[in-house]
């Protein structure tokens, strides 16, 4: 590449096999994810029979069938720089919190590895992860809508599924646990995952919730500033929002702004705050 990985919207996955501390095995392929986060690059690992398949076709009872490859595996590469190994450690033991208090269960695991990358500028400390693929649908917070949310939305993205059957009630469970156990973790270590970017929550067809992105692990800052990340957005209200959103529309928890997270986050003023912020972003985007 004649650019820095870092800061480039999008690469290839020939440019990615080109890089120096890819070895990927003959039995593998690379095809870029459609859903590019604004931190990682990201990219699906095939087998390279599944993409024969996809590519040529099989023959199944005298019909060609051309099946889509599902990924083995998601490669992401954080676009992060970092001065120093601590910073990149820092965001490995972020992850290791996550899966401690969400467990394997409500997040898309991955390993997570540090490389020396050869780049424009030099040798650089790049964070990647192999991570695991969820088939799902994305789930946005601010779509839902209904008294029954959850089974409005396996009619539209699963309509193979019953209505109110298992899979709907095993989501609602689901997303009862995670929204729990994120309020645990917010309560306990002051941070709480970024649940507001689109396509970051998953629910598969099992009714099982995944979080996939991983990589963006916010302060929980109790005072009047409004945190913004990385990218300017105001990423940690917008995340406890998604949690006030499922505990109302999706637990039917009448009571949910009593809770101490809520009451910080959910004055009128600065919901109108993060509201201007949130606009701003929008535009610069």
């Amino acid at each position: 590449m004649n650019s820095n990985i870092h800061d480039v919207a999008v690469i290839t996955a020939e440019e990615v096999m080109a890089l120096n501390f890819i070895n990927l095995s003959p039995a593998c392929h690379l095809r870029r994810y459609f859903r590019q986060g604004l931190r990682s690059h990201i990219f699906e690992v095939l087998d390279v029979c599944d993409v024969s398949k996809e590519t040529q076709g099989e023959l199944s009872k005298g019909v060609r069938w051309f099946p889509r490859a599902v990924p083995q595996k998601m490669l992401r590469i954080l676009r992060t720089r970092f001065s120093q190994l601590s910073q990149a450690l820092d965001e490995v033991n972020k992850y290791t919190m996550i899966l401690k208090f969400l467990g394997p269960e409500f997040i898309a695991v991955s390993q997570e590895f540090i490389v020396e990358y050869h780049g424009a500028n030099g040798s650089e400390i790049i964070l990647c992860g192999l991570q695991e693929y969820v088939q799902g649908k994305a789930l946005d917070p601010w779509d839902l809508s209904g008294d029954n949310p959850i089974d409005i939305f396996f009619q539209r993205h699963f309509p193979g599924q019953n209505s109110g059957g298992k899979s709907v009630k095993k989501a609602i469970e689901s997303i009862s646990f995670f929204v729990k156990k994120v309020k645990r973790m917010a309560m306990d270590e002051g941070y709480i995952p970024d649940l507001a970017g689109n396509g970051n929550l998953i629910i598969t067809a099992r009714g099982e919730l995944k979080l996939v992105d991983i990589n963006n692990i916010i302060k929980v800052h109790y005072n009047e500033k409004i945190f913004l990340d990385d990218k300017k957005y105001p990423s940690c209200d917008k995340s406890v929002e998604v949690l006030a959103i499922l505990e109302q529309k999706v637990m039917k928890n009448k009571f949910f702004l009593d809770g101490q997270l809520y009451r910080h986050f959910f004055s009128t003023e600065r919901r109108q705050r993060v509201k201007e912020l949130e606009e701003k972003f929008y535009q610069n985007w």
